[in-house]
């Protein structure tokens, strides 16, 4: 019987104490994985998942306020975690994203389209590369993984700005896995329709009708999401790389 085993592994999450970041962390800290959560400003969030997360699994949980989008902030953020965790990560979450606001062209601000695309795009660049640029960080097996979105593969009016940066994620981490399948990392992307986080936007009727629209009939989960990372993230997933998964219920 195969099972999935991380024990004895490191797990760095950008966005990761809250919503689909933290279903994330829960289920590879479940698998055994000590993990490393980069949150933006919610302290009490973080808190929540540092000490609930910990106290269910009984794994390492240490969060860190980084602001992704910052390429200095985010290289510092990734160095004191590499020094509270040995120096190496073997799996790396770019969950961290941000929608543009529904503006459609031209009214697309130039903020807007450089916010956007610094979060959901740049800083899973500046990331990788921070961790790469340190010797054994990404040891051989290491499985890097980005959380996209359907946007990125069928366009939506008004998400001009979210679409292109999750676009290029995917194009990113294909170009990637083929500079880096040669040190024996792996990098992968999982992308996600709506995905019901218990925010109470869209109602409880809007719902129903994104439900009816997927083969499954009903709407994606955190856990849903997570499962898909957890696979990408163990050894089940040792000859897959510079690919994307939509996790979507057939939508």
């Amino acid at each position: 019987m195969w099972t999935i085993d991380l024990s004895g592994k490191t797990a760095l999450i950008t966005g990761g104490t809250r919503n689909i970041g933290r279903a994330i962390a829960q289920q590879l800290a479940e698998a055994g994985a000590d993990v490393a959560l980069f949150y933006r400003n919610n302290d009490t969030a973080a808190t929540l998942a540092r000490e609930e997360i910990g106290g269910s699994t009984g794994r390492r949980v240490e969060v860190y306020r980084v602001d992704v989008r910052d390429e200095i902030t985010l290289a510092s953020g990734v160095e004191k975690a590499l020094r509270d965790f040995g120096g190496v990560f073997s799996i790396v979450i770019h969950n961290a994203g941000h929608g543009d606001g529904g503006a459609t062209m031209p009214n697309i601000s130039t903020d807007q389209w450089r916010g956007t695309l610094a979060v959901n795009l740049d800083a899973a660049f500046f990331l990788t590369r921070t961790l790469l640029r340190y010797e054994g960080a990404l040891p051989p097996g290491s499985s890097i993984v980005f959380i996209g979105s359907g946007r990125g593969h069928s366009p939506v009016a008004g998400l001009a700005t979210y679409g292109t940066a999750k676009a290029g994620l995917v194009h990113f981490a294909a170009m990637l896995a083929q500079d880096i399948g040669p040190r024996g990392i792996r990098v992968n992307v999982v992308s996600p329709d709506f995905t019901d986080t218990g925010n109470p936007t869209p109602s409880e009727k809007e719902k129903k009708v994104i439900a009816a629209n997927t083969a499954l009939r009903r709407c994606g989960t955190p856990n849903d999401i997570a499962g898909a990372v957890l696979f990408f993230a163990s050894d089940l997933s040792t000859f897959v790389t510079g690919q994307w998964l939509r996790v979507n219920g057939g939508g």
